[in-house]
């Protein structure tokens, strides 16, 4: 009986001497500073996918004004960021599985920042909607790529409650809004009509964050699922460079052990094995 308990030392290695592990290793780190920075920058990238995708209606009363939009033009101008973003999310998603997903924060985040400085500078309701909907196709891609790239680069045991922050702090973007388009809207300044600086001041954020998030890593769980093991091992080990060396939370799922009662043997039992 002796012997066989002796023969569990190697099954208690932990899972982070093992290679391709990469999940598990992930599991058991507590929260580093690199994981708090990539819950800010997430969350301020939803702080302006909230802010673009109602800037439109909180803006219609006024655009329609600058435009002379009939009652049949309207809805059209209103809905194509929404036509835009069910595109974006069909095609900008697959390219998440391709590029990665740090890969595709920056595709999206560049079309849509650019398409709303365009719009801008619309001159026409066409301009207007088309602009709208480009904008809209990056803006497609975000939400399930914010949900992704957390849930790839967080602890399984603190993945909800950082998901919960940084969308806590997207839709903080919403009542933003509605105050800008109430200072802004109906105002000129150096010479330019508010809502304009309001599409500006969308774009120049989106652009803020695409700075933020090239500092970000690559998902190390993503990595590993096209082959590039190396690329995950070296961001796994930032991690647990950041938090100290050996991680010094489990992650909640039992590790092999010793056998129930072996290390609590009645004296009674022990007697009658004797």
């Amino acid at each position: 009986m002796t012997e066989t308990r002796g023969t569990r030392g190697p099954l208690e290695q932990a899972p982070r001497d093992q290679p391709g592990e990469v999940g598990e290793r992930i599991d058991r780190l507590p929260v580093t500073r690199t994981q708090r920075r990539a819950t800010v920058a997430v969350g301020l990238g939803l702080f302006f996918e909230f802010y673009e995708v109602f800037l439109t209606g909180v803006l219609s009363s006024v655009l329609v004004g600058e435009f002379g939009l009939s009652k049949a033009e309207l809805p059209l101008v209103l809905s194509s960021t929404f036509i835009g973003m069910f595109v974006g999310a069909l095609v900008l998603g697959r390219f998440a599985d391709r590029l990665g997903r740090r890969g595709a924060f920056l595709l999206n985040l560049s079309i849509y920042s650019l398409f709303s400085l365009l719009g801008a500078f619309s001159m026409s309701a066409v301009w207007l909607v088309t602009t709208r909907f480009l904008a809209g196709v990056g803006l497609g891609a975000e939400l399930p790529l914010a949900d992704t790239y957390l849930t790839d680069l967080l602890p399984a045991r603190r993945r909800g409650r950082y998901i919960a922050w940084a969308y806590t702090l997207g839709f903080i973007g919403v009542p933003v809004l509605g105050f800008l388009a109430h200072s802004l809207a109906m105002t000129t300044w150096l010479g330019v009509a508010g809502w304009r600086w309001m599409f500006v001041i969308g774009a120049l954020g989106a652009f803020v964050v695409f700075l933020l998030r090239r500092g970000l890593p690559e998902s190390p769980r993503w990595l590993e699922s096209v082959g590039r093991t190396e690329e995950a091992d070296q961001v796994v080990t930032r991690l647990e460079n950041e938090a100290g060396g050996l991680p010094s939370e489990p992650t909640g799922r039992p590790r092999p052990g010793p056998a129930a009662g072996a290390g609590h043997r009645c004296p009674g039992r022990r007697r009658a094995l004797r």
